[in-house]
């Protein structure tokens, strides 16, 4: 068999789907015992995938983008490791993430390849972590320019940090918010008590507001029902200062989206891609990332509606 005569493309989930979950199964769940819940968490039909196939063959090997950044899911079949499969895939996401504009990218690297990925100029950073029963660490790229080359490990913009915890992400909401000169659009999928309502983001918000003439504070509930009207101060300093902030409703054919974030002036963001876990990123100076999520905010927005229980507050 000819182990170079592979070809590597940019897959679709809705066509590809099967073919990419029996390819992921075979390594991650059966080979790594990797948790099907874990392995299939939701974001695939958002991200773009590359598939590496044989003709006469099928299917080897794969990877996918998330759009804030993340690469993962690279699994290539036992039998073709070792044949440049994994950097052929590697490359053409690379390719993608620079296609769409992004200036960094970021993986969880399972810490028996760390060389393979810092061939590509990845920087590893921070401690080792469990990740589904495996050893990784954090590894991030710089892609200058949006993507018009990869830089040396030394090039790094040093902006982006990755989140974890709670009390992590809302530390990083709160110095993101600090940035912002002039709006702030905000996606959550109830305030978040602990979040959106601790002092330091409220001191921010009020800072804001009442230094800037025109500063707009944008909130979007994704799902209203679970906001703690009673305990969440953030609706109180909304009330009353209402000139500045409005808080609207995603509609309901748009509830299952998953994900929440924070931008800061259409530069700076905080992104949870599943907003019933912590884990996310935090970018101080990621304008094409945050010009995206920006985007659907607005899209978002123009089909949402207010928040009229927020009344109840009685303010």
């Amino acid at each position: 068999m000819d182990y170079s005569d592979f070809s590597v493309r940019l897959a679709d989930w809705g066509t590809d789907e099967e073919t990419l979950r029996q390819l992921r199964t075979t390594v991650f769940v059966e080979e790594q015992a990797v948790a099907e819940n874990e392995e299939w968490d939701g974001l695939d039909p958002v991200c773009a995938h590359a598939i590496a196939t044989v003709p006469d063959v099928g299917a080897i090997g794969t990877g996918r983008l998330h759009p804030s950044g993340k690469i993962g899911r690279m699994a290539v079949l036992p039998e073709w490791r070792g044949y440049g499969v994994g950097a052929a895939i590697l490359r053409r996401l690379l390719e993608e993430a620079a296609q769409q504009g992004l200036e960094s990218v970021y993986l969880h690297a399972q810490v028996q390849v760390l060389g393979f990925y810092a061939r590509f100029g990845f920087v590893a950073e921070g401690p080792e972590f469990d990740e589904a029963g495996i050893m990784h660490r954090l590894m991030r790229l710089s892609l200058p320019g949006g993507g018009t080359g990869l830089t040396a490990p030394g090039e790094l913009t040093g902006t982006r940090r990755m989140l974890s915890g709670k009390l992590e992400f809302a530390d990083a909401v709160s110095d993101v918010a600090a940035l912002a000169a002039r709006s702030l659009a905000i996606f959550t999928p109830d305030l978040e008590h602990g979040v959106y309502d601790s002092k330091r983001f409220l001191e921010i918000v009020k800072r804001l507001v009442l230094s800037r003439s025109h500063a707009r504070i944008r909130v979007l509930i994704s799902d209203p029902g679970r906001v703690q009207l009673s305990v969440n101060r953030f609706l109180y300093v909304g009330r009353r200062l209402s000139t500045f902030i409005e808080f609207r409703h995603l509609p309901d054919a748009h509830q299952d989206r998953n994900d929440a974030f924070l931008v800061a002036d259409a530069t700076a963001l905080v992104y949870r891609p599943k907003s019933d876990r912590w884990e996310g990123i935090a970018d101080t100076r990621e304008p094409r990332m945050a010009r995206r999520y920006l985007g659907q905010f607005d899209q978002l927005w123009q089909l949402s509606t207010a928040a009229r229980e927020l009344d109840e507050l009685g303010l």
